[in-house]
């Protein structure tokens, strides 16, 4: 008779778990209402139609939830598109300007893959260090194409090749960086993502009245290109993007290539269509001259996705 008690506990707990193996493979949802309630729970998808929910309440239990009292969630967008466009002002070695600025901003989401582009240009008046008179050019841009695919949860594979031009610079007015790895998302939830990738690359530099005498310009080096980028969003009227990409090329032994960005976005409305933006940035890069770069815009722009 003893033996016979841990054959029976076994088939006891065999029993019990088959019972429960069903329930713990439906999904956990939060349903809401047309009246403003929210209901969490157990999805039964099997009993579940196109008019009628079945939740498992942890509370009020079995719930037969029809499809006219619910909110529908529409389905999210594949393409996002943003175009802005306002004042700006430059310092480029002490050289001044200031005038206008126009950015594009779009992506295209598909499963687990997902392409960005991202272009500036700005049109300045500018006046050069010792100079009185003024000149009217379009002086400085970028654009940046970036492929990622989702290889996880929060690892992904990524390619991109940006490319920046300023024509204040007597070497190296351009810019190319191509780079590919991998990158990880450290943070991940609804309000934040902090995402970081590292790989190797190639940068390219030429341009400039002193581009001809000088023994790096118009060559190209392997490098490798390191990128942090943080998304928030405090609220539904507002957002802020920081990033730093780092290149460092290997020529005179590590050549640093390095670009911080930062961008404040408020939407007055709360709709996430119309906003301003202000927008700085710093590129400090050793096989320029001048080596730095800085910027700040502010703009008016819309969200037409």
């Amino acid at each position: 008779m003893l033996r016979r008690l841990p054959i029976t506990a076994a088939l006891l707990l065999f029993g019990h778990s088959a019972l429960a193996a069903p329930v713990a493979k439906k999904e956990q949802v939060t349903l809401k209402l047309k009246n403003g309630d929210t209901l969490k729970g157990v999805l039964v998808p099997e009993e579940t139609t196109e008019t009628i929910t079945i939740l498992l309440h942890p509370v009020l239990g079995r719930l037969r939830i029809p499809a006219t009292a619910l909110i529908v969630e529409p389905p999210a967008k594949p393409w996002s598109l943003s175009v802005s466009g306002g004042l700006s002002a430059n310092n480029t070695d002490n050289d001044l300007s200031a005038g206008g600025t126009f950015q594009l901003n779009t992506s295209y989401s598909k499963g687990a893959d997902r392409v960005s582009v991202r272009g500036r240009a700005t049109y300045e008046v500018t006046r050069d260090q010792g100079e009185t008179a003024n000149t009217t050019d379009t002086n400085e841009g970028e654009g940046e194409l970036r492929y990622t695919r989702a290889l996880g949860n929060r690892l992904n594979a990524y390619a991109t090749t940006t490319f920046n031009y300023d024509t204040l610079n007597t070497i190296g007015t351009d810019v190319f960086v191509g780079s590919a790895g991998l990158g990880y998302d450290l943070i991940k939830n609804k309000t934040t993502t902090l995402n970081v990738s590292v790989g190797p690359s190639v940068q390219q530099i030429w341009g400039g009245r002193g581009c001809d005498a000088d023994p790096i310009c118009g060559q190209t080096f392997a490098a490798s290109t390191a990128r942090a980028q943080l998304e928030w969003k405090p609220s539904s009227i507002a957002s802020v993007t920081v990033t730093n990409s780092y290149t460092g090329a290997y020529v005179n032994g590590i050549a640093t290539n390095n670009t911080f960005s930062v961008a404040l976005k408020i939407f007055p409305m709360g709709n996430q269509r119309l906003f301003t933006s202000l927008n700085g940035q710093t590129i400090f890069n050793e096989l320029q001259s001048p080596k730095i770069n800085n910027s700040v815009s502010m703009q008016l722009g819309v969200k037409l996705d």
